[in-house]
């Protein structure tokens, strides 16, 4: 008999703890990646756990609130580390700027990132909060001992991320703020996660969703990335001439007008069903996998 979508949740949220618990521990990889796989396992579970809403008893939003803490902790730490492979895109066929000052900037950001790394991961092991939460999120799990959620609160908690996804679409365009593109990736990365999860559910109808959810959530996540490279430019005044800042702003700029363009299509594309349209399908969907499994 094959699982039931509740016992495949339970499996993939152990997994994730598993990944948090090697990431901590691993030492044959560096520690940039292990912040940034930490990162998206945090973020996956936080999305996985949202399945639980109905059950804050069995799991209380303060294991959400730490994953949120968790994530947020990371983030300097991941931002310095993309702020590096980012200057080096831009550097690389740069003969505008004096190849010595490139190299000094260079080292000051592997210096930041270096320092944030010891100080926010390797310290006196500060990942240690990580794994102590992985092994209450276990025992917790252990407890319960069921799996709970049923195909109609899987069909609503879809339903709730669709919405709150498209409503946030509502409000941005081309030009929009970075932050608020921001908002909607974090909405959509939780949509992601979460369809991930399900698509074999219903492939036909989940699993390309899933792979467009990927490739817009990895686009609005260049942009992040691209906006707050331009932001720590300034720290480098002192390095660069106005006229060399102003020449890497400039190309910064004309990375993200690309990156929008070729976005947007994508995103009206995905949005193409209101929140109503796709509440009738996912019911449908959900009462079909239920009546087929009850005539089993």
């Amino acid at each position: 008999m094959p699982h039931t979508a509740g016992k495949r949740l339970v499996e993939a949220i152990r997994k994730q703890l598993e990944r948090i618990d090697y990431f901590c521990s691993a030492e044959n990889i560096s520690p940039n990646v292990a912040v940034h796989e930490l990162r998206k396992t945090f973020k996956r579970l936080r999305a996985l756990l949202r399945f639980y809403v109905d059950f804050p008893v069995e799991f209380p939003v303060s294991f959400s609130t730490q994953i949120k803490f968790f994530g947020r902790s990371l983030t300097q730490m991941r931002e310095s580390h993309v702020n590096i492979l980012i200057f080096d895109r831009i550097s690389g066929n740069n003969k505008l700027i004096p190849d010595r000052k490139v190299k000094l900037v260079r080292e000051k950001l592997a210096d930041k990132n270096r320092d944030l790394i010891e100080k926010g991961f390797l310290a006196a092991e500060s990942y240690l909060p990580f794994v102590n939460f992985s092994k209450a999120l276990e025992e917790q799990m252990e407890t319960m001992g069921v799996d709970i959620p049923a195909q109609i609160q899987f069909a609503s908690q879809l339903i709730n991320s669709y919405e709150q996804s498209y409503n946030l679409f509502q409000y941005v365009s081309v030009q929009s703020d970075p932050e608020m593109l921001h908002e909607l990736r974090k909405k959509m990365k939780q949509l992601y996660y979460q369809f991930d999860f399900i698509r074999y559910q219903h492939p036909r109808f989940f699993r390309p969703k899933t792979f467009q959810l990927n490739t817009i959530t990895e686009q609005l996540g260049e942009d992040h990335d691209l906006f707050v490279f331009l932001n720590d430019l300034s720290d480098f005044k002192t390095e660069f001439s106005y006229e060399e800042l102003e020449i890497m702003e400039n190309q910064v700029q004309h990375l993200r007008e690309i990156n929008r363009i070729k976005l947007f299509p994508k995103l009206k594309h995905f949005f193409t069903d209101t929140p109503e349209v796709f509440m009738q399908k996912a019911e449908t969907i959900f009462k079909t996998l239920t009546i087929t499994k009850k005539a089993l």
